[in-house]
C-alpha cells in the first residue's frame, strides 16, 4: 500500500518537472527567452509611464496659518480649491472639503511666515497624488511638487 502511494507521488513529480521543462523549451524554440522578453515588457512601460505622467496645478485660499513640521515639512489647510490644470480630475476630489497639505520645504521658495490665512496659494502635484480618504483628503510632500503664492 506505501509503496503504491510512493510510486503515485513520484510520478506525479516527475510529470510536473517535464511539463514545466517542456514550456521552458518550447518558448526557447519559437526564439523568446524569459529574460529579454521581460526587460523588453520593463522597458516599454518605464517609457510609456514617463510619457502619460501628468501634473494638476490648482489654487486655493489657505484657511489656518501655515504649521511647521517636525520633519522639514509644513502643512497647509486649503479651502476654496480651484483647477487651474488637471486632465486626470483629480482637484474634483477636494473641492467640496479642501485638502490639507503636507509640503516639503524645499517645495516653497519664499518664507513659511507669508502662509497666512486668507493668502492664495497655487500647487503643483505630480502625477497622480498619493491621499488618504479622510475628510478632508490629506497629500504627503513626495506628490507636492511646487507651492507659490499668488500675489492679487
Amino acid at each position: 500500500m506505501m509503496t503504491k502511494q510512493v510510486i503515485i507521488g513520484l510520478s506525479f513529480a516527475a510529470m510536473l518537472l517535464l511539463t514545466a521543462c517542456g514550456n521552458q523549451g518550447n518558448s526557447a524554440a519559437n526564439g523568446e527567452t524569459g529574460t529579454s522578453e521581460t526587460s523588453e515588457q520593463t522597458s516599454s512601460v518605464s517609457n510609456s509611464a514617463s510619457e502619460t505622467e501628468t501634473t494638476a496645478i490648482f489654487t486655493g485660499v489657505i484657511q489656518e496659518d501655515a504649521i511647521a513640521g517636525s520633519d522639514d515639512t509644513f502643512s497647509l489647510f486649503l479651502k476654496e480649491v480651484a483647477a487651474v490644470e488637471d486632465d486626470d480630475q483629480v482637484v474634483q476630489s477636494f473641492q467640496n472639503d479642501g485638502v490639507i497639505l503636507h509640503v516639503p520645504v524645499e517645495a516653497y521658495s519664499g518664507d513659511l511666515e507669508e502662509l497666512t490665512e486668507g493668502a492664495t496659494v497655487q500647487v503643483t502635484l505630480q502625477g497622480i497624488p498619493i491621499m488618504t480618504m479622510s475628510i478632508p483628503p490629506q497629500i504627503p510632500g513626495n506628490s507636492i511638487q511646487k507651492v507659490e503664492l499668488v500675489e492679487d
